[in-house]
């Protein structure tokens, strides 16, 4: 793991306590998650920086971005990460939940704005035709007029968005992209093909392609295991693939803890992606492990 002499920055993790915070997917157990991961639900517990530190220790992190984890009531998940910031110094920055269409969402960016570590905020608009993979509310929120209304809103907070669709709803994505090309967008999960067969790969790659073309847009590679597997071959082309399209000063390395340490632990993640970053010279691997981070969630005061 200690190869290449860079400061990595995870972009990715959630923390949790279960104490203080109520979150409606421990709440109301779905089968979405236990799709994606069997034992998904071990990880419902409480998971403090304290936790984080000892299950990234030895992989070379020195920041972390948290992210929010479906807390009901997302201002007090919000609040708290401020308190660990605050206390800790970990997380450094965090992307809070809204929903933009929700007629609360001018107060909740005020309130979001006197929080120095929220940096971005995020809403899961995740759509397929099979049920088991639908992590989105509605299949319409892009073309929606109330939900672009609210994304107006987004794009004067000054806070970064992170973006969730899997790589099939891309092209309805595009519109958005380039209305908005001063919005710092950060594409997660790699842009999340659900089709991994060798022309899925291929289609995955043109729909990257595609998207690539916007300047505002980064990709975030979280949840690598979840999504390809945990294997260094299984993650390594997409990785790569990722590098190649977008830059490695604009792809983000991130663990995704707690959710992919049942699939590996943080060196694993450490070592394919360095695997996968051969190659690649020291300036693309300290962008890639934590100069794109930086520079997108973490540099100097937000935006506005």
């Amino acid at each position: 793991m200690g190869r290449f002499s860079v400061h990595r920055i995870d972009a990715h993790a959630h923390l949790l306590d279960l104490d203080r915070i109520t979150y409606g997917w421990i709440e109301r157990p779905t089968p979405l998650l236990t799709h994606l991961l069997p034992d998904y639900y071990s990880i419902a517990r409480s998971y403090p920086p304290a936790a984080y530190h000892d299950d990234v220790a030895g992989a070379g992190i020195t920041r972390m971005v948290a992210c929010e984890f479906g807390a009901v009531d997302a201002i007090a998940e919000a609040r708290w990460i401020q308190e660990c910031h605050d206390n800790t110094g970990t997380p450094e920055g965090f992307i809070a939940a809204v929903d933009l269409a929700a007629a609360d969402l001018p107060d909740r960016l005020a309130t979001y704005g006197e929080l120095s570590v929220v940096r971005a905020v995020r809403q899961p608009l995740y759509w397929s035709e099979d049920p088991l993979t639908r992590l989105g509310a509605r299949p319409d929120h892009l073309t929606d007029p109330d939900w672009l209304q609210g994304f107006e809103r987004v794009a004067d907070s000054g806070l970064v968005w992170d973006l969730l669709v899997y790589a099939e709803q891309l092209p309805l994505a595009l519109p958005l992209i380039a209305r908005f090309p001063h919005v710092p967008i950060v594409l997660e999960a790699a842009g999340w093909p659900l089709d991994r067969s060798p022309e899925g790969f291929q289609k995955w790659r043109e729909q990257l392609h595609a998207v690539s073309e916007h300047p505002n847009v980064t990709l975030k590679l979280q949840g690598l295991a979840l999504v390809f597997g945990a294997t260094p071959s299984a993650v390594t082309p997409w990785i790569s693939a990722a590098v190649e399209i977008f830059g490695a000063d604009r792809c983000m390395f991130a663990t995704h803890l707690p959710v992919d340490g049942l699939l590996w632990t943080a060196g694993d993640l450490v070592e394919a992606t360095e695997l996968a970053l051969a190659g690649a010279d020291e300036h693309a691997r300290a962008d890639y492990f934590g100069g794109t981070a930086e520079r997108v969630y973490l540099g100097g005061e937000r935006l506005r």
